[in-house]
């Protein structure tokens, strides 16, 4: 699978997110084109992928870096400056979203075997096991994943090249776009509340003399911009919204994203299979919102499928985001 870092426009709704979910590795004078250009549009949402590391953390998150090249390395730093410089510049102290949660808070992870099965491992279990128990001992074939994938056409045969995505992990993967989409959802006036809370930082580039430049961001009540992170309260939730987000059955969380992508479009930034393979998932979990597929029993006690009904509108939505994966499935042939 070919690394492709790109822009995609979803939805077709009035109000504008800008979500950065991939190292914005390009000339930073046409990124800074293209975001001028969202903000152009009036009131945007801001949404960014990665935890927020100050220096002495570690090393920054890797949607904050490109380590295998020091120049594009320097355009990822110079292209999140601009964005949050314009953003404050525009928008005040508007807050930024961020909608990813960090790797000691996940609950899962997925690895995709070489025969193509995907196998959830259980991280709570890892971390609050006796020392003498089989770590393996919670982790079991996800079979409502693979149910969801399969009803979106992707079988193990596909999954075997999917898996080398995931090669620097090991074969394994957070779907942390997944998640971080579903974090999305909520940053509304009626749910972030309940479930972000605000940090204060400043977005600062360090250079280095014996090693790569690097993005951190330090806490500061005088010059920090307002950053809205997940609560660790929000975690449980969000794995439910998860699951059924990729249920084969209608519910709340599947129509909610029908009704985000209605009222929002979306212009992301995107890294298809450059680290991970959890950029296409996500395209393919807003897609599978509008299958919605539910099991109902009528009058004779049969269970009968009913599939969600789509508007012309729906069908606009619907269409682009199956173009946005026309590249990334035509690897799969």
């Amino acid at each position: 699978m070919n690394p492709e870092y790109t822009w995609l426009a979803l939805g077709k709704g009035s109000k504008n997110f800008i979500d950065i979910m991939g190292a914005p590795i390009v000339d930073p004078s046409v990124f800074l084109r293209e975001i001028q250009r969202v903000m152009s549009m009036g009131q945007i949402t801001l949404c960014i992928g990665g935890e927020l590391k100050t220096s002495s953390e570690g090393k920054p998150a890797s949607n904050f870096r490109y380590e295998k090249d020091e120049i594009i390395n320097k355009n990822v730093i110079e292209n999140y400056l601009q964005l949050f410089n314009l953003h404050r510049e525009i928008y005040r102290s508007k807050p930024i979203f961020v909608t990813t949660i960090p790797r000691s808070w996940r609950l899962y992870s997925w690895l995709i075997t070489d025969d193509g099965k995907i196998i959830r491992k259980d991280q709570e279990y890892r971390k609050n096991m006796d020392t003498h128990k089989d770590e393996a001992v919670q982790d079991k074939i996800d079979e409502d994943l693979t149910l969801f994938l399969s009803y979106n056409c992707i079988e193990s045969e596909h999954l075997i090249k999917i898996r080398e995505c995931c090669k620097g992990a090991r074969y394994h993967t957070y779907l942390a776009d997944m998640i971080s989409f579903l974090y999305q959802l909520r940053c509304n006036q009626d749910e972030f509340s309940d479930t972000f809370y605000p940090e204060y930082r400043e977005a600062v580039s360090r250079s280095n003399h014996d090693s790569t430049d690097t993005l951190s961001f330090e806490k500061s009540m005088d010059n920090g911009m307002v950053f809205l992170c997940p609560k660790r309260e929000s975690v449980v939730s969000i794995y439910q919204d998860f699951e059924d987000a990729i249920s084969l059955k209608e519910n709340p969380i599947k129509a909610k994203i029908r009704e985000h992508l209605k009222k929002n479009k979306i212009h992301r930034w995107t890294d298809f299979s450059a680290n991970d393979t959890d950029d296409a998932f996500t395209i393919l979990m807003m897609i599978h919102a509008f299958n919605g597929l539910v099991d109902e029993t009528n009058e004779h006690g049969y269970s009968q499928s009913i599939i969600y009904s789509l508007s012309q509108e729906d069908k606009i939505i619907f269409d682009g985001l199956h173009s946005s994966l026309d590249e990334w499935r035509s690897q799969l042939q």
